[in-house]
């Protein structure tokens, strides 16, 4: 009967017969060499390991019954070494007794062949058997190309998780820089004017942000302080902070009316910040003497005024579209005179619109609350300040901070 193209598949494959019989060996060298099978013969146990160490064939055939070394001590020998331990056995036995098929599969045997040889049983077996360790050897081919290939990913995940540290790192490092230079264009110490308290502070929700405070000293001892609020947050902010800054000392630099520095200023950045990117700020100028406060607002938040007299906070209202918005927009002025026991806080919306896990606003209401009690407890400007920020903060509890929050406080002492 001819071999069907499946049986075909693994000719070529060389198999090991291991028989001190003649005739069985004959027998069996005619069926796999008829169906094209490369055929190595041992007829004793030392030779079958050695040709097998030697050899290394897809198969082995291997008699039970022969002197001096039996089948299934070579088998067991076959399976302690690691180059012929793969090597799929097959018993050849005419012990029909179900303990010498146990005792082969015990020994490592994979499978046994009876005698008297029949030629299609013979060739169906060796054919089942050597496909499966072909089919043994490409998957195990392919584990060993995958497992290659994951250690290469790992080492690629890794090489790219290290990367991602160095950048992560550096970036770090610049947006510290970048926060170091914003914090540094902000007065480290409080101006000093004899029967007042100054206090200012800047909380960037970010590395960096578009929140900034400063104090300019003016003729005749007066004093302005300045708070902007730049559109955006972050690195978006960031940027047009600069250049507001940059914008600002040389106008400062020109002197004038509050009135005109803001007029210069809005009409300055209108033809210089990106569009859709306003600054928002508000400026007081204190007369020591007076204690006279002259006030403009462009989009800030209004200054809370907390009268000592009458223990109450009052917001000075007063509307301008920011600056950079419309060139040709007038800014105005308003004085409030101040009194011994007097505070003045000014804030960016970062306070204002500061949030709860509930979504609801910390507001104006909790903001002026904040404020009177704190100056009705006589707190001087830091103290204040602290206490509005801690309210503020015990307020939003764990929702992480939004916007930069800026305050600046001005106390008269009493």
């Amino acid at each position: 009967m001819a071999v069907s193209r499946g049986r075909m598949a693994e000719t070529g494959a060389k198999i090991l017969i291991v028989d001190d019989n003649p005739t069985n060996l004959k027998v069996l060298l005619q069926v796999l060499e008829a169906a094209h099978y490369s055929v190595l013969v041992a007829t004793s146990g030392a030779n079958a390991l050695r040709i097998a160490g030697q050899a290394l064939p897809d198969l082995i055939l291997l008699d039970v019954m022969m002197p001096e070394m039996d089948g299934y001590e070579v088998c067991r020998r076959l399976k302690q070494q690691g180059v012929t331990q793969p090597i799929p056995v097959i018993f050849i036995t005419a012990l029909d007794q179900s303990a010498g098929v146990v005792a082969g599969f015990d020994a490592g045997g994979v499978d046994y062949i009876p005698k008297p040889f029949r030629r299609e049983e013979v060739l169906a077996r060796v054919q089942a058997h050597l496909s499966l360790r072909r089919l043994t050897r490409e998957l195990e081919e392919k584990n060993a190309a995958l497992e290659a290939r994951n250690l290469e990913l790992k080492a690629t995940h890794q090489q790219l998780e290290e990367a991602q540290r160095r950048l992560i790192a550096e970036l770090e490092e610049e947006l510290q820089t970048a926060h170091e230079l914003q914090m540094g264009l902000m007065p480290k110490e409080a101006p000093r004017i004899a029967g007042y308290e100054f206090a200012g502070r800047c909380f960037t929700a970010n590395h960096v942000g578009g929140d900034i405070f400063k104090y300019y000293p003016l003729p005749q001892g007066q004093m302005l302080g300045v708070l902007a609020d730049v559109t955006g947050h972050a690195m978006d902010a960031a940027v047009p902070l600069l250049i507001f800054c940059g914008i600002l000392e040389t106008q400062m630099e020109l002197g004038g009316s509050i009135e005109e520095l803001f007029s210069r200023l809005n009409r300055s950045l209108h033809r210089t910040l990106p569009r859709h990117t306003f600054v928002c700020l508000t400026m007081g100028a204190l007369d020591p003497a007076t204690r006279i406060l002259r006030l403009a607002n462009a989009g800030c938040p209004y200054p809370y005024h907390y009268r000592a007299a009458t223990g109450q906070v009052v917001e000075v209202q007063l509307d301008a579209y920011p600056l950079g918005v419309r060139p040709d927009t007038l800014y105005r002025t308003v004085e409030i005179q101040l009194e011994p026991g007097d505070g003045v806080v000014f804030c960016s919306d970062g306070i204002i619109e500061a949030t709860n896990t509930a979504g609801e606003l910390f507001g104006f209401a909790r903001t002026a609350a904040a404020i009177r009690s704190g100056c009705a407890a006589g707190l001087p400007a830091g103290r204040l300040l602290d206490q509005l920020i801690w309210e503020t903060k015990s307020f939003s509890g764990e929702v992480p901070q939004g916007d930069d929050q800026t305050v600046v406080v001005l106390r008269v002492e009493k």
